[in-house]
């Protein structure tokens, strides 16, 4: 008998594998990766709103304290000091601050930086609201190329880039009290001020740079006079005593005034001549004169260059020289009275036939009708005398000549004059007389 076969042995069944993609990035890093990003927007952010960097050089850093001051434009912060240092050479510190965004629009090479602090100068006392709040900077921006250095002012500027207006130089022999700041005066209205002055490249003359606020600036004309007026004018004339003053603010600081003139605008920066006083701007208004000799023969105290010129009493010029020529040979003693006459008083009265004519020739139809020349007493208090010219019908013909070319005006006694020679003669006739005869 034969075994049985056995069953065959069952093969074991393996265990298909599947794969599939695992997932290379575990939750562990997903913290560090948002933080990386936030990061990185910080950064950006920040980079994005930073403003430029700056570099200032001051004498001092008097009242600045990095990431405490400000830079500040119209009374807006724009910007912060964040660190000052002592430059290199020990002459002056550097003043670094940061901008805000968007502040590259005020930053040109002519732009100007400086600090406001409590200050007391011509115009008064300034920054006193820094005494809370502490000293800071102030920008003015200019026009020029982009720059990020620049030379801080050590005074604020008298006027902002922005203020509209002209600025003209003037040109004096001596300061004689105008001070950076100074008022510019027109008819007693404050219009401008002095920006600065310095002395000429001659060295015989000052210039002074003045600046006059829109739109007074077209007051200024080609011909206009310009005079100190810093202190007060005293003094006697022939008008008896005279006081002048500007102001209050002009005798402590200085002052200028000018008058309008009859030309053109002036250009800017258009230069001119500053006069010492009112009364030495009014004589040089005989620059452009036409000039007389007169001959007196009485004595002449009392008259003095300035002198009046009046014709029915209306000034029409001023004495401009008096003094004694002898001559040698034949000992004569003679003193003529230079005259001038102001155009401008001169062309009302020629005119004829709705032209005026020259005032030579004016001169010369007037004498022709009895015009002379008379000294008369002004002021019976200082003995001021002036040189009258009327109409004197009895005076004796007489024809306009000349003397080195200036017209020679004929001139008549003066009333005093007459009367001490009509005295004399009566006495003379008295004296004449055989009183002794006539009283026996």
């Amino acid at each position: 008998m034969s075994d049985p076969k056995p069953p065959e042995a069952e093969e074991p069944q393996v265990a298909e594998v599947v794969t599939g993609e695992r997932s290379r990035l575990s939750a562990v890093w997903i913290v560090p990766l948002v933080a990386i990003a936030i990061a990185g927007w910080l950064v950006w952010t920040t980079l994005a709103e930073k403003g430029p960097q700056i570099t200032i050089r001051f004498r001092s850093a008097e009242g600045l304290e990095p990431g405490k001051s400000v830079v500040r434009y119209k009374a807006v912060e724009v910007g912060k000091v964040t660190s000052i240092q002592i430059a290199a050479d020990l002459s002056h510190v550097l003043v670094h601050a940061e901008l805000t965004r968007g502040a590259e629009r005020l930053l040109a090479e002519d732009s100007r930086f400086w600090v406001v602090r409590p200050r007391i100068g011509a115009g008064g006392v300034s920054g006193l609201s820094t005494l809370l709040s502490g000293a800071y900077i102030e920008v003015d921006p200019g026009k020029g190329p982009p720059a990020t250095e620049f030379e801080g002012l050590e005074e604020p500027p008298v006027v902002l880039s922005d203020e509209p207006g002209r600025q003209f130089v003037l040109v004096a022999d001596a300061l004689e009290g105008i001070t950076r700041g100074s008022p510019l005066y027109y008819r007693d209205i404050e219009v401008g001020e002095v920006l600065g002055y310095k002395l000429a490249e001659d060295g015989r003359s000052v210039e002074i740079v003045t600046f006059v606020r829109a739109p007074f600036d077209r007051l200024v004309r080609a011909d206009s006079r310009f005079w100190n007026t810093s202190g007060f004018e005293i003094g006697t004339g022939a008008g008896g005593f005279y006081f002048r003053m500007q102001s209050v603010q002009a005798m402590l600081t200085g002052g200028i005034a000018f008058g309008e003139g009859k030309g053109e605008a002036a250009e800017e920066g258009s230069r001119f001549p500053l006069y010492a006083s009112y009364r030495a701007m009014r004589d040089s208004q005989l620059d452009d004169a036409r000039e007389y000799l007169v001959y007196f023969d009485g004595s002449l105290r009392g008259l003095k260059p300035g002198a009046p010129v009046e014709f029915r009493g209306i000034e029409v010029g001023r004495v401009t020289d008096v003094r004694l020529v002898i001559d040698y040979e034949t000992g004569d003693v003679r003193i003529p009275v230079r005259i001038a006459m102001l155009p401008e008083r001169l062309a009302p009265l020629a005119v004829s036939g709705g032209e005026a004519r020259p005032p030579a020739d004016f001169a010369e139809k007037l004498i022709a009708r009895g015009v002379r020349a008379q000294l008369k007493t002004a002021n019976l208090l200082t003995g001021e005398l002036v040189v009258d010219l009327d109409i004197h019908p009895d005076a004796p013909p007489a024809e306009l000549r000349t003397e080195n070319g200036v017209p020679v005006i004929p001139s008549v006694p003066s009333d005093l004059e007459t009367i001490t020679s009509s005295m004399a003669e009566l006495l003379d006739k008295l004296s004449s007389l055989p009183l002794a005869e006539l009283i026996a």
